[in-house]
């Protein structure tokens, strides 16, 4: 190899005995490439010192080379959020991309004059104004979960199947004894928390059983939540078994709660969260959750959002192109906080 020039994509296929395409495609993540073709063609890529040319990239397609991105309100203290923006500056990165953060207010004038290909919208909140202003805007819109009923639809949704997880983890507690479960569930506004609701409500009238909900303002003090579940385990002298907690975050103040009142978490309490995070597997006791993979959330809103921006280069712009939507798994992991006495019989 040459030293004097820079590394191409060229180089890199004719190492590889592949197409330019190819290599590109493997590079930035899209078009339809094995896992093993694009681990080859990064290695050989890291190997020759291949940095791509962003800058030339974007002139020529007309881009900006930039995603933005837009969190709820009152997000910035939930590690689901944080996660999710990892994986999105991660795979941006990956793909020569700059990601940077919308401010709270935004009007109109402003969405029109971002200088972003696409916008990436996390949780969209039908009572947030800015997302309506930016899917009513010119720049395309990618969302992770998808928008309430009443908001226009996003160019592209990356979601997972929430219902059923959300029944698989009532049937776990309901295994494990409990009779009287509720759920604490704070004000959000967005599809994932309207979703979640109406799957605990539905499982609970499939089992004859009664949907108890506590509905508390987000972000919610310790001593709201204190109040809350004390009222839970002294209803009408019919107290609740066991508990859902919608966020990690509120999930903490439960299960302390719970001790200072006297039960014990994983035995005659039963404690579950709908949003895992790694605190949750090092707590005492550990706390039975959903993991959403909200890095691999962020990675996948990317890759959608650049799919999208390729779609457009290469459509003629009064064909309008049907929403993509993508599907990521997720998965209950099931701790002590719902295992309590099970995992002393067994370990």
């Amino acid at each position: 190899m040459r030293s004097d020039r820079a590394v191409t994509l060229q180089d890199i296929a004719d190492r590889l005995g592949v197409s330019r395409s190819t290599a590109s495609f493997a590079i930035t993540g899209r078009g339809r490439v094995s896992d093993e073709m694009r681990q080859r063609v990064l290695g050989v890529a890291a190997e020759l010192g291949y940095r791509p040319n962003a800058v030339a990239r974007n002139l020529k397609g007309s881009r900006t080379g930039m995603l933005a991105l837009r969190l709820p309100p009152d997000s910035t203290a939930m590690s689901y959020y944080m996660e999710a923006t990892f994986g999105i500056v991660e795979e941006a990165d990956r793909a020569g991309m700059i990601v940077f953060m919308l401010p709270t207010r935004l009007g109109p004038e402003q969405v029109n004059q971002l200088p972003a290909d696409a916008v990436i919208v996390l949780d969209p909140d039908l009572q947030d104004p800015v997302v309506r202003t930016l899917l009513d805007g010119r720049i395309p819109v990618v969302t992770g979960e998808p928008v309430p009923a009443g908001l226009p639809e996003p160019r592209a949704t990356v979601t997972s199947e929430h219902e059923p997880a959300v029944h698989e983890l009532m049937d776990h507690l309901h295994e494990q004894g409990a009779r009287r479960p509720a759920i604490l569930f704070t004000a959000f506004q967005g599809d994932w928390a309207r979703t979640v609701r109406t799957a605990f409500e539905s499982w609970c009238i499939e089992h004859d059983v009664r949907p108890r909900v506590s509905e508390v303002a987000h972000p919610a003090a310790p001593e709201v939540i204190h109040d809350a579940v004390s009222a839970l385990l002294a209803e009408d002298g019919d107290p609740v078994d066991a508990i859902l907690a919608v966020t990690d975050g509120t999930v903490l103040s439960v299960v302390t709660s719970a001790q200072r009142l006297g039960r014990r978490v994983g035995d005659d309490l039963l404690v579950a969260a709908l949003v895992d995070s790694e605190v949750l597997a090092l707590t005492q006791p550990s706390i039975t959750a959903i993991d959403l993979h909200p890095r691999e959330i962020g990675r996948r809103c990317v890759r959608a959002a650049l799919d999208v921006i390729d779609q457009d280069a290469g459509q003629d712009a009064s064909v309008s192109a049907a929403p993509l939507r993508t599907v990521v798994p997720i998965v209950v992991n099931r701790r002590a906080s719902t295992l309590g006495s099970e995992l002393v019989e067994t370990s």
